[in-house]
């Protein structure tokens, strides 16, 4: 585990706003010299404190609007059967998310398709092969991703209000294959260079360059996120799921203003089902979920009706969009952000 220093949560911190942020850009910001923000980064890369960085992609804009999430309870199962099951949901490029969990339930996965017929054929796939060992399933339909900037790091709430938004909207944008292809390597690695795009692609670096811009323009990819090693950094992943009264519209929206200013509040996921929203939330032990908790529940508790905790200990995979296509991707390509 790294015992992370004021530097390197600032550091973590801009490329948390801007996963693609070189090291010149990173030290104007905080106040130092590019060459001892390549010292810290490094340090921070031997430690494996970021697992991976990724395109941070509207799944509506990209056509796909079935954007589902599924948690499980397994019961009568092996350890070598449940790492297959973990490997089946890896391979699977329909399956953007998978967490092992402790506490409510044993496993989520998120299933992102075009169509519900589609969708129906995925989680079909999953019974089918694994329904022995599944006592609980739950199904919940995704209404957009909200993310919110890790402002613990800097020990301090997100007053400024700042959050990046997934889904949610009706839009469909224009996509041609060359945007698409490049947004399958960015959800790989979300740094890889444009030159390295354009050598994967046959292409030149500016139309890898114009490509990528004109996803931003469209507002297809929103940033570049990274998902934390949250066990190399000391840090524990929460994921709340929440039972929510509907009849208090303000008394909602208050509760998503708290949610957003919270330094430890990091994911609000509003969705449809027998539950309205998961939140996901970064903290330093056990003892400061439960004040967090208690405080939430104390101030709203006209809008919560229930709410369940689920401990992330594995993100097994984490992005916002299918790798549509897998063969494009060279098997030298970095996953933890070497080419920053």
């Amino acid at each position: 585990m790294i015992k992370l220093t004021d530097l390197d949560k600032k550091i973590l911190f801009e490329l948390d706003k801007d996963g693609r942020a070189n090291y010149s850009e990173i030290a104007r910001s905080i106040g130092t010299t590019p060459q001892v923000v390549k010292y810290h980064f490094e340090r921070l890369r031997d430690y494996k404190a970021i697992k991976n960085f990724w395109a941070f992609v509207d799944y509506d804009r990209a056509g796909y609007s079935f954007f589902w999430a599924y948690w499980f309870k397994f019961s009568g199962i092996s350890k070598e059967k449940l790492e297959e099951i973990f490997a089946s949901f890896k391979k699977n490029k329909y399956i953007p998310i998978v967490f092992r969990c402790e506490g409510w339930a044993d496993a989520m996965i998120c299933i992102t398709t075009k169509n519900v017929f589609s969708h129906n054929e995925e989680v079909n796939k999953i019974l089918k092969d694994w329904g022995q060992y599944i006592t609980m399933s739950e199904m919940n339909v995704g209404l957009g991703f909200q993310q919110f900037p890790r402002t613990y790091l800097l020990d301090k709430d997100n007053t400024e209000r700042i959050s990046y938004l997934s889904g949610g909207t009706k839009e469909t944008a224009k996509i041609n294959e060359t945007e698409r292809k490049i947004m399958s390597i960015l959800q790989i690695n979300g740094r890889t260079e444009f030159t390295e795009i354009a050598k994967i692609l046959g292409i030149s670096a500016g139309m890898a360059h114009s490509a990528y811009k004109s996803l931003l323009n469209k507002k297809i990819i929103n940033k570049t996120a990274f998902t934390f090693n949250h066990e190399a950094i000391g840090i524990k992943l929460f994921r709340i799921i929440f039972k929510i009264a509907q009849y208090d519209q303000e008394r909602i929206e208050e509760f998503h203003d708290f949610c957003l200013i919270n330094k430890n509040i990091t994911n609000y996921v509003p969705v449809m089902g027998n539950w309205q929203l998961f939140l996901d939330i970064e903290i330093e032990n056990h003892k400061e979920l439960r004040e967090l908790l208690r405080e939430i529940k104390f101030r709203f508790k006209e809008v919560i009706i229930q709410a369940e905790v689920n401990e992330i200990y594995n993100i097994e995979k984490f992005s916002q969009m299918v790798i549509e296509y897998p063969e494009v991707i060279p098997n030298s390509l970095p996953l933890h952000g070497q080419s920053i």
